[in-house]
């Protein structure tokens, strides 16, 4: 949500005359984000978010909007696109795809309170459940190979302690891959500037773009880890309550219980190598959000060593019983 493809006032007229929206009253880049282009867009019709899609494909796009318009029945609070005159939710801005979303109300909480960790477990599992039998042919492009790959390209910016613990991670991770895990589709990237709230209620789900279909258990790690976490310090509270309130809706089974310190190592580690990849090689772009790698890196050693556990406490401690 960076601002990588800078757009004219008389573009963007163009683009709205083909909506049944009004005249474009004003806009402004949004600087959340760092995949894709976003807009503020207000018209005489209200506020409306322009996405222009920096590296999803027109044949994978109508997936994704697929799958928000999908949410939107089951009463999750995401996104809906909007469509032309003929109908067509996806057009071309800038030489690129691009799409309209109505604009939720809310703002994202920076630091959440328990309460915060609470709702967006209920969500989460809400979002697992009402895509059960949902077929999503995207596959999870941020896998172990994808972490391979971006470790060679990076390698050379790394000191070697941090080539070590890569390394030593990833080793990790491939001798404890997780088997016959629930799968489904996950959200992939439900970190806290991609949830709105509107007093204390949420009231939105944004940036599906990194969805795919995967275990679930790694979708409840990857928000758990930012959910979770205060300034990097891993919350022991804030996790037992997003976990409790997630198997409220969906208990976990057995095997991802067994598996879940694991998957919380693997999603720390996936984040600490795309932040350092974005900082690495920062993509050119008019507003561009960096995020600092250390705050995962503190994250994976702090699962590795589980320093957050008292003395008379274990990982399964940790997590809900419910």
């Amino acid at each position: 949500m960076s601002v990588f493809t800078l757009i004219t006032r008389p573009q963007l007229d163009q683009f709205f005359s083909a909506y049944a929206l009004g005249e474009v009253v004003g806009f402004e880049g949004i600087t959340d984000g760092i995949d894709n282009t976003n807009y503020l867009v207000a018209t005489q019709q209200g506020d409306f978010v322009l996405t222009i899609f920096e590296s999803l494909t027109v044949d994978d796009l109508p997936h994704f909007l697929k799958l928000m318009l999908h949410l939107g029945k089951n009463d999750l609070p995401c996104p809906s696109p909007q469509s032309d005159r003929q109908g067509n939710r996806l057009r071309q801005l800038n030489g690129k795809p691009a799409a309209l979303f109505k604009c939720l109300s809310g703002a994202a909480v920076p630091s959440p309170s328990i309460l915060h960790c609470q709702e967006i477990g209920l969500q989460l599992a809400s979002l697992h459940r009402c895509t059960q039998d949902y077929v999503f042919p995207i596959k999870n492009g941020n896998d172990l190979s994808w972490c391979e790959t971006v470790l060679d390209k990076i390698s050379a910016h790394l000191s070697a302690t941090d080539r070590e613990l890569v390394n030593d991670e990833l080793a990790f991770q491939t001798g404890n891959s997780p088997v016959n895990l629930p799968r489904g589709v996950i959200h992939a990237d439900l970190f806290r500037d991609n949830v709105l709230f509107v007093n204390g209620q949420l009231s939105g789900l944004l940036d599906f773009y990194s969805a795919c279909t995967d275990t679930l258990l790694l979708d409840i790690a990857i928000t758990a880890n930012d959910w979770c976490c205060d300034n990097g310090i891993v919350n022991a509270e804030k996790f037992t309550a997003l976990l409790a309130a997630y198997e409220s809706l969906r208990p976990l089974e057995p095997l991802e219980k067994q598996y879940w310190p694991i998957t919380l190592r693997a999603a720390a580690l996936r984040f600490w190598l795309s932040r350092l990849e974005h900082q690495c090689y920062p993509r050119p772009g008019e507003i561009i959000q960096q995020k600092d790698p250390l705050v995962f890196r503190h994250i994976l050693l702090q699962h590795r060593q589980q320093t957050y556990l008292s003395s008379n406490e274990n990982i399964f401690n940790f997590r809900s019983t419910a």
